[in-house]
């Protein structure tokens, strides 16, 4: 069997492309890449089966379901994106698993869940499914530097956060290293092995720190893989953390971001406390599940017809989802036109009280203004022209 890595060609995280690394490391043979939000016009020569471990996070547009039929997917490592327009993805909840969406997974089950969210959002719709944990548990370790255990670093810390790390280490005597993972691939042609090489780059300078002190997930995890001390740090007051970080949260040492600012640190930089081992028995579980499925697929030579453990056929497929994209374009005109409304009253209305106050005051009330001007932006961020180019450009394929 031929095999396909899943990339996110467009990520400006390189947790994206840290994942899919994680996922190559399995194969026998990388033949294909395929693209995740674009998993349903994959296309492979002859539409021979391509084995594809599906980690990843799904999905922005959750009318592009289910994945081509060509497809071999090992369900582990998935977390569901459950944002709508007002975090710029689609208005759509669980539309798409209603019917052959959902026949995909009912098919190609269980469903290995990278997190509680995920897990809970699957079981609450019926479908079987199991906490897998995410796939950078299994990273392998990476080669020592010369440089090892001299430098700490710090990765995606808010400015306060910075300095306040900055303020605790000024007497450690190792080298601080400030580290992001974003990126930007937007308009990139940069190849697989290219991206990858970022990869190793960074999660080389991962292996080699004394420790990492950071507020990311694929920085935790990797570390968690690698047994390079992780502290992480992490307001779980915050839903989007929550959604995220259950349960790997009581998997690392960790600390709130005021009292990592306060001070309030119990880590010794000078001997950082080794991992906590609480991943060991996901990680292991894990990798034996991926092998499993290599092992059963690496020989196979049949065709599609028969490897595929769906029913509906390809055409089939794409008339459903034909649908929930005309579905999903209905109901966000509709609500965008009532958004649109929203923001030219608001608008109006502002123009109408700067005009009041310049001629009362000569100047303006910060705060009635400040309030108007964020609504007014909030409203002005959900927007359909994204959607629709891509709707359009989609449609022509059909």
């Amino acid at each position: 069997m031929k095999y396909g890595v899943l990339m996110h060609k467009t990520t400006m995280n390189l947790g994206d492309d840290i994942q899919a690394y994680a996922s190559a490391q399995f194969l026998p043979h990388v033949d294909y890449l395929v693209e995740r939000e674009n998993i349903d016009s994959f296309q492979s020569e002859d539409n021979e089966p391509v084995g594809v471990i599906m980690s990843a996070w799904w999905m922005w547009q959750k009318w592009n379901w289910p994945p081509a039929e060509c497809i071999v997917p090992k369900l582990v490592s998935m977390h569901m994106n459950n944002y709508t327009i007002y975090r710029k993805a689609s208005p759509i909840q669980d539309e798409w698993l209603q019917g052959i969406g959902g026949d995909f997974f009912r098919a190609n089950g269980p469903v290995g869940c990278r997190d509680q969210t995920t897990l809970d959002f699957f079981t609450e719709r019926g479908f079987d499914c199991y906490f897998s944990g995410c796939i950078t548990l299994t990273l392998p370790k990476q080669k020592k530097t010369k440089d090892a255990g001299t430098y700490v670093c710090l990765v995606d810390l808010k400015p306060e956060l910075e300095a306040a790390a900055r303020e605790w280490l000024k007497d450690s005597g190792l080298e601080i290293r400030v580290m992001t993972h974003h990126c930007d691939y937007r308009k990139s042609d940069a190849t697989m092995e290219e991206r990858f090489a970022a990869v190793e780059d960074t999660l080389t300078q991962y292996q080699n720190a004394r420790f990492v002190v950071t507020r990311r997930l694929h920085v935790s995890l990797p570390c968690l893989a690698m047994e390079t001390p992780v502290l992480s740090i992490v307001n779980m007051n915050d839903a989007g953390n929550t959604s995220r970080w259950a349960p790997y949260y009581n998997w690392v040492h960790n600390v709130a971001d005021k009292d990592f600012i306060a001070g309030n640190i119990d880590f010794d930089y000078n001997s950082p406390p080794a991992n906590k081992n609480e991943h060991l028995p996901t990680r292991e579980a894990l990798t034996k599940s991926i092998q499993q499925f290599i092992e059963e697929t690496k020989d196979s030579t049949l065709p599609i017809a028969e490897v595929k453990k769906t029913a509906y056929t390809e055409e089939e497929a794409r008339r459903w989802q034909n649908e929930l994209m005309h579905w999903t374009l209905e109901k966000w005109l509709h609500q965008n036109r009532g958004l649109l409304e929203e923001r030219n009253k608001f608008k109006k209305k502002a123009a109408t009280l700067e005009k009041r106050l310049k001629k009362e005051n000569g100047g303006a009330l910060p705060e009635e203004i400040a309030k108007i001007r964020k609504l007014e932006k909030q409203l002005e961020d959900v927007t359909l022209k994204d959607w629709a180019r891509a709707y359009r450009n989609r449609h022509k394929k059909k």
